[in-house]
């Protein structure tokens, strides 16, 4: 049986390959990254969080983000349990070198968009290191319990990020 492969428009944290290695294991050379733009798209600072919504609008300006190709079945379902039960897996146009192309992303369920913008850059500068040691701590309950499950440990796995990425300061 050949092992499902899939394409994502990751424009938040699993943008960055140190979170997205924390989160499907490290291995990555099955992987192609391409720079990619959602047009009509813009990022949010969810409420209380340090990581973005995407919201759609004619008169937004575009969303810069990277296209993964070559995702398994076991990276998506892991790529799934990190993105927890606020985020769900949809379709969207994306501009590659000048093409068009379809690709999943994820989108909000449950979570309150700020009016603050989030701005990759930023995040990557004040956050991707504590964002790394959560995804590593979120990551040792994949396997033990269903997404669903898991939720109710997120404000622990935060606060022993913190503690964690504290004490390594």
């Amino acid at each position: 049986m050949k092992a499902m492969m899939s394409n994502f428009f990751f424009y938040r944290t699993l943008r960055s390959l140190r979170v997205l290695k924390a989160v499907i294991g490290n291995q990555t050379d099955h992987l192609s990254f391409h720079s990619a733009f959602a047009p009509k798209s813009s990022l949010r600072t969810v409420i209380n969080e340090n990581f973005p919504v995407i919201t759609f609008d004619d008169q937004y300006e575009g969303v810069h983000g990277t296209l993964v190709k070559g995702l398994k079945e076991d990276d998506i379902s892991r790529i799934l349990f990190f993105e927890d039960v606020e985020f769900t897996p949809q379709k969207l146009m994306v501009e590659l070198n000048g093409e068009v192309e379809e690709a999943s992303y994820f989108s909000e369920q449950k979570v309150k968009p700020s009016s603050t913008p989030w701005v990759y850059e930023d995040w990557k500068q004040d956050y991707e290191d504590l964002s790394v040691i959560t995804a590593e701590i979120w990551m040792e309950l994949y396997g033990k319990y269903s997404a669903e499950e898991a939720d109710q440990y997120w404000e622990d796995v935060k606060k022993q990020a913190l503690e964690k990425f504290q004490s390594q300061s």
